[in-house]
């Protein structure tokens, strides 16, 4: 499956979008980090909005400083993209190394649990409280 790496113009979050949602017409995308809305690269979409002015001197008391404006509404023909982030979600099929881990811990324990019993003549001698623990089970 062919992936777009999409960057975050503004805090540079990276995000890897397959091809087949960014197909078709030109898109608005939101960063799932800051929420900035920007234009998918290259689709020929509007700019994104200018960033905003720098924030006033320290002299300057905080009720003098404007508010910014709201962001300008996205027209209806430009529906937008939701970006995750490159790791949250994993490829279908790639949970056989997941059950391939979990069939591997599950031998071991296994393994070690056939370990003690088949030896637990010598466990018992080289750590007495495993006295009680085979006592307990029968197998004392």
């Amino acid at each position: 499956m062919d992936r777009m790496r999409i960057a975050c113009p503004s805090c540079a979050a990276e995000y890897e979008v397959p091809d087949r949602l960014l197909a078709g017409a030109a898109r608005r995308l939101r960063c799932a980090r800051c929420a900035a809305e920007f234009a998918l690269p290259g689709t020929g979409a509007a700019p994104s909005p200018a960033p905003l002015p720098a924030a006033p001197p320290a002299a300057a008391p905080p009720e003098a400083a404007p508010r910014p404006e709201p962001p300008p509404a996205d027209p209806p023909s430009s529906p937008r993209v939701p970006l995750a982030a490159t790791h949250a979600a994993p490829e279908p099929g790639s949970d056989v190394a997941l059950r391939r881990a979990w069939a591997a811990s599950v031998a071991l324990v296994l393994g070690a649990a056939a370990s003690l019993l088949l030896f637990r003549g010598a466990v018992m001698e080289a750590w007495p409280p495993a006295i009680r623990l085979f006592a307990a089970l029968g197998l004392g």
